[in-house]
């Protein structure tokens, strides 16, 4: 039997069926071309169509803004995402066009293929456009006509989508339509390409009377309209703005649009995904959808190949052996294929036919299924087939989805067979494998071999696995080889590299003839030596050339670091800033850093929190560890170190002992010093000295301050001076505060001006203090006001004691006895009432002189 068409041929011998059947729920009358929609409901005579309490109804439509869900007006649901079947709209070549025609009284009709787009298009327009006009959307002519008599207002949109419906009986009159146009509304319709053809004169001829009259009112209504054409296919430029867009369904649809219309993939998707998961049902098509399942998960293994008939009859018979072979009723494998291949829309179905029995299933199918994690493991013999049957191309593929899956017996396969043809990324992804085994023997082995093959990536590699095997100056070699081929990974790791053993001038040199090469990342690496030279304009120079190029992240990043390095703090958030968005995460920690310093700590703790729930990253839990710390949350201080701690942090276990130290918990504070200790940190060799030191053990301290020592950095001279008095050696003492003050730590000068005041050198304590304040340091300011108060220079006293204040020194109590010389109470009482420090019996004193003051005056100062 031949299958009936939408038209009659010519001379047709079938009996005619009289126009007044209504076949509830059939869309075609046979007898006429012309496609026939009936409504669900009977045709309504004129006097249901002046009943009044029958049109109230239609008083309940909304305006259009109201409607979010453009499901409703006929657009094809795509996956849902973010809660929502319908994806972000990209714009159209062909808006500019509708919005020009698109005004009250006109009629404009939307014309193309099957989800090619027609009713979002229309949607998006009228919501744009009109998003106060009312919304109504009639069914069939009858209604038509009824929200026509009804809303006379001019402020309607009327909504007409698939035309064809409106055609047949009961069909739009051109009376009612050109009076629905007269009051000003908006009609918007859209129609399938193939349904506008049959409107055509050309297909009038051998049909009744009857039938041509139907087609030339048909066309009678479409004449009024503007008609727009809407591609199936999108254009390159609605290709980009749709790879753009923030909703991954449409930037996964942009990646299939030259095969098929972007609107096609995210409509056709979902609907072939629940046809292929609902035919496993016995009776269905269990043996379709098995080949299906074989296709698409040969598609998850990386082969994108066309796959064979025979392949597909081969594993087909795994799933359907798991699901329950012949108790599904499976259906004949003619039967299974003829199912799998037939088009939903225009161009889309589960199976794809590709050549001489050669198919591949349809791409939204493997990525659904991903999505759903159902069956997240393939069968071992899809896995086989992968590796084994398809050419060295998919090889290559199979063996990165495989890696990706941890099933790296079957990456290795598959990279083996690459590396023996001779191809170079076989023998890399080896490496990388073995590598990432921390077996460094067989990933040196295989990154050499990918060298000889001409892999230049594999260079920076093997000097990166030299690098972890204690071969350092192996590894710089490789590095240079790579760098000077444009790897710029590999200039980077050379230039941590000449860093890391203060080879600067070598460096310099090496990477200003990069940088002539017009090489960004040369460009950062100069940044970053200015910057180890203190040379920060230079840097920022440099790096602004590095970015302007291209090297955003990196460049950014170290522009900050520049920036803070120079003081400033608000050039270096803004940089930051930038190296963020230009993917450099770890730049959150510095930004958070900076923020806090400039009195900002809720966004740098929000900060450290974003980066902690991105990544485990050990510098945002210590650094938001010692935020808290400093901010007195010392509970949630000690389970942040402690998960720094997990994660590797190197200077957490220091941290946590401090905090516990604070809580007189010596005993646990102790046991992390030289836990920390013995892993190496010299901060807390430092502090466990300060503990001897100050628990009378001056000979443990100075066994640990010289372990401290060895690292070269003069912050612990001041502590060694220390532990010299305590072994009472003054004289040596001095030596070591000279030696801090020489290196700039003028916390070295406090020192010795303190061992000279209470050695009684009065003037030579003063002189040092002195030239201490004049570097920034707020403790010799503390001592100067102390020294002049003893000699009752109450001014200086003032001088210097309202600078110390203003750096954060325990002096309130001070300018509390001076504001009480000066007869104000009021003024000691309030910076009495702002001290945080520790009582002291100076604190004492002064709280008592002003309790004495307000007795004897009989005032209460507040």
């Amino acid at each position: 039997m031949e299958p009936e068409s939408e038209w009659e041929a010519a001379g047709s011998s079938k009996p005619s069926q009289s126009a007044d059947v209504h076949d509830h729920g059939t869309a075609f009358q046979q007898n006429h071309g012309v496609q026939i929609y009936y409504a669900s409901r009977g045709a309504r005579s004129p006097e249901e169509l002046a009943n009044t309490a029958h049109l109230l109804a239609l008083d309940r439509t909304l305006r259009f803004r109201e409607y979010r869900d453009p499901v409703s007006f006929g657009v094809h649901p795509a996956a849902t995402w973010n809660q929502t079947q319908f994806p972000e709209y990209v714009r159209r070549d062909i808006d500019e066009d509708l919005y020009a025609v698109l005004q009250p009284g006109a009629f404009v009709l939307l014309v193309g293929d099957p989800t090619s787009g027609k009713s979002r298009t229309a949607f998006e327009a009228i919501k744009s456009k009109f998003p106060e006009y009312l919304a109504f959307r009639p069914e069939d002519g009858l209604e038509f006509a009824e929200c026509v008599a009804f809303a006379r207002s001019r402020d309607k949109v009327i909504w007409l989508d698939e035309l064809d419906r409106f055609l047949s009986r009961p069909s739009i009159s051109t009376s009612t339509l050109d009076e629905a146009l007269r009051s000003g509304a908006v009609l918007i319709g859209t129609m399938r390409a193939d349904q506008l053809d049959l409107l055509s004169p050309r297909h009038e001829r051998g049909h009744s009377a009857e039938a041509r009259a139907l087609v030339r009112a048909a066309r009678g209504v479409t004449a009024r309209a503007h008609i727009l054409y809407i591609d199936r296919q999108w254009s390159d430029d609605e290709v980009k703005r749709a790879s753009r867009s923030k909703d991954p369904r449409v930037k996964d649809a942009s990646r299939y649009a030259s095969e098929y219309g972007i609107a096609e993939y995210l409509a056709a998707g979902p609907q072939l995904y629940r046809e292929w998961q609902n035919a496993w049902s016995p009776g269905l098509h269990p043996r379709g959808a098995a080949l299906v399942s074989a296709a698409v998960d040969l598609r998850r293994a990386g082969v994108r190949e066309p796959i064979s008939k025979q392949l597909l009859e081969r594993l087909h018979a795994i799933y359907l052996d798991k699901r329950g072979g012949s108790r599904l009723r499976p259906e004949s494998l003619l039967d299974a294929i003829h199912w799998a291949l037939e088009p939903l829309h225009a161009t889309s179905s589960l199976l794809i036919p590709v050549g001489e029995e050669t198919y591949r299933s349809f791409e939204y199918l493997a990525e659904a299924h991903a999505r759903d994690k159902k069956d997240p493991s393939l069968p071992q013999e899809v896995w086989d087939s992968a590796v084994d049957d398809f050419s060295l191309e998919v090889t290559h593929s199979v063996g990165h989805r495989a890696e990706k899956a941890a099933k790296y017996d079957y990456a290795s396969r598959a990279y083996e067979r690459l590396a023996s043809a001779g191809i170079s990324e076989g023998s890399f992804h080896l490496g990388y494998i073995s590598a990432k085994r921390d077996d460094l023997e067989e990933a040196e082995f295989w990154y050499r071999k990918a060298i000889s093959q001409g892999s230049l990536l594999a260079k920076n590699n093997l000097g990166l696995v030299l690098s972890r095997s204690g071969r350092e100056d192996e590894a710089s070699y490789w590095f240079l080889e790579a760098a000077q081929e444009g790897d710029g990974h590999a200039m980077r790791n050379l230039g941590n590299y000449f860093l890391v053993h203060d080879q600067l001038d070598e460096a310099k040199e090496l990477f200003l003839s990069f940088a002539q090469k017009d090489s960004p990342v040369a460009k950062t690496v100069l940044g970053r030596l200015c910057i180890h030279q203190d040379d920060y304009r230079k840097a920022e120079e440099w790096l602004r050339q590095a970015i302007d190029e291209g090297d955003n992240d990196d460049a950014w990043f170290f522009l900050g670091v520049a920036q803070e390095e120079n003081g400033d703090l608000e050039a270096a958030s803004s940089s930051y800033r930038q190296a963020i968005r230009a993917g450099n995460a770890e730049a959150a920690n510095n930004l958070a850093g900076v923020l806090n310093q400039l009195g900002e700590p809720e966004e740098a703790e929000s900060l450290y929190r974003e980066r902690l729930a991105q990544a485990d990253d050990k510098y945002a839990a210590f650094n938001l560890a010692a935020l808290l710390a400093k901010n007195g949350r010392a509970n949630e201080a000690e389970e942040l170190y402690r998960k720094a701690i997990a994660m590797g942090s190197e200077y957490a276990k220091n941290n946590l002992a401090l905090l516990l130290e604070k809580a007189d918990r010596d005993e646990e504070a102790d046991a992390l010093f030289r836990e920390a200790a013995a892993d190496g940190d010299v901060r807390a060799m430092a502090n466990l000295s300060t503990r001897c030191r100050k628990s009378r053990d001056p000979r443990e301290a100075l066994s640990w301050i010289n372990q401290a020592l060895a690292s070269g950095k003069p912050e612990y001279y001041i502590e060694m001076g220390m532990v010299q008095e305590a072994l009472m050696e003054p004289n040596k003492a001095m030596l070591w505060y000279r030696r801090a003050m020489d290196a700039g730590q003028y916390r070295g000068a406090t020192a010795l001006g303190f061992l000279y005041e209470r050695q009684g050198k009065i003037k030579a304590a003063t002189r040092i203090y002195a030239k201490a304040a004049q570097n920034g340091e707020g403790h010799a300011l503390y001592h100067l006001g102390q020294l002049c108060l003893r000699k009752r220079d109450y001014e200086k006293a003032r001088t210097y004691l309202v600078e110390a204040n203003k750096k954060g020194e325990p002096v309130s109590h001070m300018l509390a006895y001076l504001a009480l010389r000066d007869g104000d109470p009021a003024r000691a009482r309030e910076l009495m009432d702002s001290v945080s420090y520790d009582l002291t019996p100076a604190y004492e004193m002064v709280r008592n002189m002003i309790n004495y003051d307000e007795e004897s005056t009989g005032r209460r100062t507040t």
